[in-house]
């Protein structure tokens, strides 16, 4: 039986109406707990907590499929751990995961607009709170001999925001306010970067990791969606640099289903040329899914298709909970 959302009728849509009125650029629709997106209490002990490492899985989840699910339990590249950490060795347990993660739904999408037959905005928020239930914890939220049945430190949030340098911008406004609430000038917290004793709490900050297929890196990459070409390298200059936005990409491979091998390799060669001044500072990186069940070619609009045509395979593409939802709710039936 799937769980039900937390929240009660009538809250996404309050918050989504919000978004899509510009009277805030970002809602968090569910926390996995109160102090999202710090840890819960008391963290990994090998962790003094002075970067909040977080990836962001931005997506328009129509539906959510094992490609999200093994993207969102994905462990970051090495090098985007390294400044997150004091007092503890490199490459320890803690340190190969990320602290936080935050699965964002866009209502502005640069390519995507919603159609006759897509799953509503509140559905897909709905389809994502079931994804969460299936996301790993990381070993940094938790000490070891914590339960297997502790949820990850997870996040649903909506974006009015249609490109990634965009919201990189206000997700960072928006979680460094958020963070700042969590630490009132007068509580010190076991765990923090400095001890009870001093006058002042040191605000964590936050790096983003945004977690991408191979398709969403070509169109971050693509001119088509800045400007000019110039405008786009300063922009992503901006977005990837320490003393800009601070983020960090993390792609996974995906075969686009509509181009043949020789076009694909093609795109993926201009793709990676385009980013190569970012590759080689260690700011966008291939990672492995580490799920054999898991096609280069899984996609959302294969879910929908297969659905469409009754090809009852495309229940081996999204997790259980949430091919319940599909059916309880006639989605994508012609």
């Amino acid at each position: 039986m799937n769980p039900k959302p937390l929240w009660s009728p009538g809250h996404a849509l309050k918050l989504l109406q919000k978004v899509q009125r510009h009277e805030s650029p970002v809602e968090l629709v569910y926390t996995s707990h109160e102090r999202w997106p710090c840890p819960r209490l008391p963290i990994h002990p090998q962790r003094k907590l002075d970067t909040i490492r977080m990836s962001i899985l931005d997506s328009s989840f129509n539906p959510p499929t094992c490609a999200h699910l093994a993207l969102a339990n994905s462990r970051p590249p090495q090098y985007t751990m390294k400044s997150g950490l004091t007092g503890s060795a490199f490459a320890s347990e803690a340190e190969l995961d990320y602290d936080a993660k935050l699965l964002l739904l866009s209502v502005r999408n640069a390519d995507k607009t919603l159609k006759s037959g897509d799953a509503t905005y509140e559905q897909r928020l709905e389809m994502m709170y079931l994804l969460s239930k299936d996301m790993s914890a990381s070993v940094s939220q938790f000490p070891k001999n914590t339960p297997d049945s502790a949820h990850a430190n997870v996040a649903i949030a909506i974006v009015d925001e249609p490109t990634f340098v965009g919201k990189a911008v206000v997700l960072r406004q928006f979680l460094h306010a958020r963070i700042s609430g969590l630490f009132p000038p007068a509580t010190a917290l076991d765990g923090m970067a400095i001890s009870r004793t001093s006058d002042e709490i040191l605000i964590p900050d936050s790096r983003l990791v945004f977690l991408l297929g191979f398709d969403t890196l070509v169109r971050l990459l693509s001119p088509r969606y800045y400007a000019s070409e110039g405008a786009m390298m300063d922009a992503l200059r901006l977005f990837f640099s320490p003393a800009g936005d601070d983020c960090y990409v993390a792609y996974a491979r995906r075969k686009l289903a509509e181009l043949g091998h020789m076009v694909q390799e093609e795109v993926e060669a201009k793709t990676l040329f385009a980013a190569k001044e970012f590759v080689e500072s260690e700011r966008v990186a291939l990672i492995s899914l580490g799920a054999d069940s898991v096609d280069e070619q899984t996609s959302s609009t294969q879910v929908r298709t297969k659905v469409a045509l009754k090809d009852e395979t495309w229940r081996g593409l999204i997790t259980p909970s949430i091919a319940n939802y599909i059916i309880q709710n006639s989605l994508y039936v012609p």
